[in-house]
């Protein structure tokens, strides 16, 4: 099974490039993935019945360009498999075309989920979802697996205390709050000035209210077409709770 869902970028999704930000499009990817479950029958509000949730655990991102203010977003995701633990969800992502029909596809992604059960906050047998095999798509990702991140050698950028407005319905911070926080550590325009993007995305451990953490960036990475952004967050331990990669290609 296979779903496309429409959405626009609205003025309080862009920067003032006038086009989407990056974790705009990854609330747009994670969207489409949360509302592809519940057609489906195995998304949140099903699984919160029997005391269990979806978390991601990493996500790879390619786009070629971001999209303008106004402009309506086509994402189309399926479910190509399932491990004992993980599964894998793929998007990708249009415009839409002259009478409202597809259009030019302009990115894609890959993400990769576990089942919580909610009360010990342990991955639980994705063998339990009755109707998985059902949901499958005999189609292969449209772009590389997320790579793991390494350790990021970076410094101590800015501190930071989880408050309210970061955490989401499953008790933890956000997964596009981390991103956030990383990218508001670059120049401004440094993303702007890209013409395409590859995000890799690793979510290790889950932080709470209240929790204090470190944003440490790495020093930017010149390579032959362009830069990469690495990005290490920690708490208080010193553990990483969330590691990514950004790596753009110049204009």
């Amino acid at each position: 099974m296979a779903g496309t869902y429409r959405y626009r970028i609205g003025s309080r999704d862009i920067d003032a490039s006038q086009h989407a930000r990056l974790c705009t499009m990854g609330d747009l990817i994670l969207g489409a993935a949360g509302d592809d479950a519940d057609m489906s029958g195995f998304g949140v509000s099903d699984l919160n019945t029997g005391n269990a949730s979806w978390v991601l655990s990493r996500m790879a991102v390619e786009l070629r360009r971001l999209p303008s203010r106004g402009e309506p977003v086509d994402i189309h995701t399926w479910v190509s498999g399932y491990g004992r633990l993980f599964t894998t969800r793929n998007m990708t992502l249009a415009g839409v075309g002259a009478g409202g029909g597809a259009g030019e596809q302009f990115g894609a992604a890959v993400t990769l989920w576990a089942m919580i059960d909610l009360d010990t906050r342990r991955p639980l047998d994705l063998s339990s979802l009755s109707n998985r095999a059902g949901s499958l798509v005999d189609r292969e990702p449209p772009v590389g697996r997320p790579l793991k991140v390494g350790p990021v050698d970076g410094v101590a950028g800015s501190s930071y205390t989880v408050v309210y407005s970061d955490i989401d319905f499953n008790g933890h911070v956000n997964s596009m709050k981390y991103l956030e926080w990383m990218v508001d550590t670059l120049p401004a325009g440094a993303l702007a000035g890209l013409s395409s993007v590859r995000l890799d995305i690793n979510y290790l451990h889950e932080a709470t209210l209240g929790e204090a953490l470190t944003i440490c960036p790495a020093a930017a990475a010149a390579t032959d077409t362009g830069v990469t952004h690495r990005f290490d967050i920690r708490n208080a331990s010193g553990v990483s709770v969330c590691r990514a990669a950004i790596a753009g290609s110049a204009r």
